[in-house]
């Protein structure tokens, strides 16, 4: 845009005279002449009074959207997770194909993670590599956002769990568009129950509007789930929630985080929101970090630590007085939900001398 300013008053100098020798790109126009001088200023002042126009802050919001959503905490992703997609049943709203990260040991809670705007699910498996190891329980379910135009992108198609019409507190909200995508998430959530996995072993959570997604969607399940994680996002369509809300939802644990210094999701937007959904009898526990619109290790360690909370691993069957007359499928299902590696042992007895209790 800049560019085609300043060809242009390069066309109307001094008295609307072109001038007879182009100039080359680069030229200070300052030194050229007097008029270009002139021009120089011209230029100055058009490009600095399009920098500040509300366009150009929408562009630069737009645009630091599409960046700062996909950011994380700046690691190098994992070469080699496990990973998978499963066809969930959405109750004729859609079909989701989550990426799924498989448990390290016996399946007993699962976590649905969801991305941020213009974002995709497989870019946030890499969390599974630290929190795996803490969690070898839990089976990590990243859902895809269905593509949709986005009025605040110029309405460019990018994934988006609804569409974004503004920036502002009072912006008009897709109704619709959050509608569908609780529809698909509680049908993802359901499959989960249908699977064996009980709704209060199940968390749902994700990163801005993924965030805001996961909350809406929270708060409007039929059932208590185990707990909702909100990585700088906000609540959406805060209007309606105190009518959506369910008195089995309101006992679903929240956890909040938002950065200090968030130039896309204002930290007064997370603020807020947590006051809202605290006034409608959650437990809510919000920190802050001294981030922006990013994850932040410490941010994700204390998460960690909430999942560990309210969705340890399962009790353990003890171990039989009488395990060395077991079978070898027997013992190495004793191992497995130990998570005791046993890829090393070729006969029962080295699997009786693995550490049972470990």
């Amino acid at each position: 845009h800049a560019h085609n300013l300043r060809q242009s008053s390069l066309l109307h100098l001094s008295r609307g005279e072109t001038p007879r020798t182009p100039v080359a790109a680069g030229t200070n126009l300052a030194r050229a002449s007097p008029a270009g001088a002139g021009a120089a200023r011209t230029i100055s002042r058009a490009v600095s009074h399009w920098r500040s126009s509300l366009h150009f802050r929408l562009l630069l919001l737009v645009l630091f959207f599409g960046a700062a959503e996909c950011r994380r905490t700046g690691t190098s992703r994992p070469q080699k997770i496990k990973i998978h997609k499963d066809k969930i049943d959405s109750g004729g709203a859609s079909t989701m194909e989550p990426i799924i990260v498989p448990p390290r040991a016996v399946h007993s809670a699962s976590v649905i993670w969801l991305h941020g705007l213009g974002d995709q699910g497989g870019s946030w498996t890499e969390v599974t590599r630290d929190f795996g190891s803490t969690l070898p329980h839990v089976k990590w379910i990243f859902p895809n956002a269905p593509s949709r135009p986005v009025t605040l992108n110029m309405g460019a198609s990018m994934p988006a769990w609804a569409d974004i019409q503004g920036l502002s507190p009072d912006a008009e909200e897709d109704e619709e568009g959050t509608m569908q995508s609780q529809t698909m998430l509680h049908a993802l959530i359901n499959s989960e129950v249908a699977a064996g996995i009980a709704p209060d072993r199940i968390l749902i959570g994700g990163f801005s509007q993924g965030a805001a997604m996961a909350g809406f969607a929270a708060l409007t399940f039929d059932q208590t789930l185990a707990g909702c994680f909100m990585l700088s996002g906000y609540l959406t369509l805060k209007g309606k929630v105190p009518k959506l809300v369910t008195a089995a939802s309101k006992k679903t644990p929240f956890w909040q985080a938002h950065g200090s210094s968030d130039p896309v999701v204002p930290f007064m937007f997370g603020q807020v929101s947590s006051h809202i959904i605290e006034q409608l009898g959650v437990s809510m526990e919000f920190k802050t970090y001294p981030i922006g619109h990013t994850a932040d290790p410490a941010e994700l360690s204390d998460l960690k630590a909430f999942m560990l909370k309210v969705a340890p691993p399962a009790a353990l069957e003890p171990i039989p007085d009488d395990f060395e007359t077991l079978g070898a499928k027997d013992l190495k299902a004793i191992l497995r939900v130990r998570s005791v590696d046993f890829s090393d042992c070729f006969e029962k007895c080295d699997l009786v001398a693995k550490d049972l209790k470990a």
